[in-house]
């Protein structure tokens, strides 16, 4: 984030996308739904590690974006290879869902619920947050 925000074109960019804000943001969302979040360390080489064998190449720079395995002959894309590690990071973490809150787990009866509410559906006094005068007395 720092080397990005020090580039004059890319600072307004970086500093406008809120990153501690969306992962927060993720954090508290996967808890509500019973999910969880995997998180890679900051300085976890995905780009720099072999997808098939685990083999590292430390000299790889932000250049060269085609990964060459020197120990198996993985020939891949440099995004594509680090796409791969991340999966098996998650894969590794723990089981997998069929979506992201797990297609087995119903709403509890008593976790919250996001319902929205068209305007004008709700008679007078039959809104659901308080009690009518009529009823009350």
């Amino acid at each position: 984030m720092a080397g990005m925000a020090r580039n004059r074109r890319l600072a307004r960019a970086v500093a406008d996308a809120g990153m501690g804000e969306l992962r927060r943001q993720l954090t508290y969302k996967t808890g509500w739904h019973g999910s969880t979040l995997a998180v890679a360390d900051r300085w976890y080489p995905s780009s720099k590690t072999c997808s098939g064998c685990g083999w590292r190449n430390p000299s790889l720079t932000l250049s060269d974006r085609t990964f060459h395995c020197r120990s198996r002959g993985l020939v891949a894309d440099r995004d594509l290879n680090a796409a791969v590690n991340l999966r098996n990071l998650v894969a590794g973490s723990g089981p997998e869902t069929v979506n992201a809150r797990g297609a087995d787990r119903g709403t509890p009866l008593a976790g919250l619920v996001a319902v929205k509410r068209e305007p004008g559906t709700a008679t007078a006094g039959k809104t659901g947050t308080a009690a009518s005068q009529e009823t009350a007395a």
